[in-house]
């Protein structure tokens, strides 16, 4: 579950949506989730745009909600951007340069970050036939079997959680939004700082023990057509800029999950939302807020779901006492 969710926080590559043709997912949702979804995107603060100015006395903030992978509809954005960054006095993001460098090294030098070092291996871990949909999905994405037999299951989740159609341009380098304004932001002489240490993200993942790590892989293993459908619905809504719609319908599509009920995919959607989502953001204030004690005008470049809802980023600031303005 944990895997899912991240993908569509993540708000993968546009290019998804041409390659990964398919049927709007709203069309596959039931009448009763269709009419939850408008009723929970009715009642989220926050949940339409992705450019936002905060300002308290003399501070000002600009959030800018991203995607972190490339997208070619991503340029007007970044240009959009562009001035906003340049007159800033530092940018805050989830991850700068030098957590990325870390991340990469830690990844090149301690195996354990992703891989299983002893025990068991996953085939070993669950039921045959689910181990064979693995084998399966990971061959479309040109994985070896013998390479993933030893990952740890939140990392297979994630990875088997991107469609095939859409590999080729995450692997191609291009960087997302959050990239181009990184870019933008020390081209322009800006000073870029972290929300948080770089390995917050990975900590979280790994957290639950494994044998909960096989059930949730084994829980949330998404049909292709599913896939598909999800990539590219959740695109559109964020280029529509229609961000608590992306999250919601990410929700309701939880229950065509096969293998878990709608309560049991509530449930784990919740949990995982307060710790993907919630708890960070939480977290992430009192950074922003001293960060805008210390400098006149800052932005702050994060994924897009973290900025809607009642304990989204623009809410959090406005409870803080900021007046919020849309952009």
């Amino acid at each position: 579950m944990r895997a899912f969710l991240i993908a569509f926080l993540i708000a993968m590559t546009g290019p998804a949506q041409a390659l990964c043709s398919g049927p709007d997912v709203r069309s596959m949702l039931t009448d009763t989730d269709q009419a939850a979804v408008a009723q929970a995107v009715a009642d989220t603060p926050y949940g339409q745009g992705k450019f936002f100015n905060a300002a308290k006395g003399d501070a000002q903030i600009t959030v800018i909600g991203t995607m972190h992978l490339f997208d070619p509809r991503l340029v007007p954005l970044a240009a959009r951007a562009a001035p906003i960054v340049a007159a800033s006095d530092l940018l805050l993001v989830e991850a700068g340069p030098q957590e990325k460098a870390d991340l990469m090294q830690a990844m090149a030098t301690d195996p354990t970050l992703i891989f299983m070092p002893d025990g068991p291996t996953l085939p070993e871990r669950m039921d045959e036939g689910t181990w064979q949909l693995i084998v399966q999905a990971a061959g479309d994405r040109g994985i070896p079997a013998i390479l993933v037999a030893k990952m740890q299951p939140w990392y297979v989740g994630l990875t088997l959680a991107i469609p095939p159609c859409a590999i080729a341009n995450l692997q191609s380098g291009k960087d997302g939004l959050d990239g181009m304004i990184i870019d933008q932001a020390v081209a322009a002489g800006v000073d870029v700082q972290p929300l948080e240490p770089w390995d917050t993200l990975f900590n979280l993942m790994r957290s639950a023990p494994i044998d909960m790590q096989v059930d949730q892989l084994r829980l949330t293993m998404s049909p292709p057509d599913l896939q598909v459908a999800m990539f590219a619905t959740m695109l559109d809504s964020y280029f529509a800029g229609n961000i608590a719609e992306l999250w919601h319908v990410s929700r309701a599509a939880t229950h065509l999950l096969p293998n878990i009920n709608a309560a049991e995919a509530d449930t784990l959607f919740d949990l995982s939302e307060q710790q993907l989502l919630t708890d960070r953001n939480r977290a992430w204030i009192p950074v922003i807020e001293d960060a805008a004690a210390n400098h006149g005008r800052i932005t702050v470049a994060v994924g897009a779901a973290h900025l809607q809802g009642q304990t989204g980023l623009i809410n959090l600031l406005k409870l803080a006492g900021w007046a919020i303005t849309p952009l």
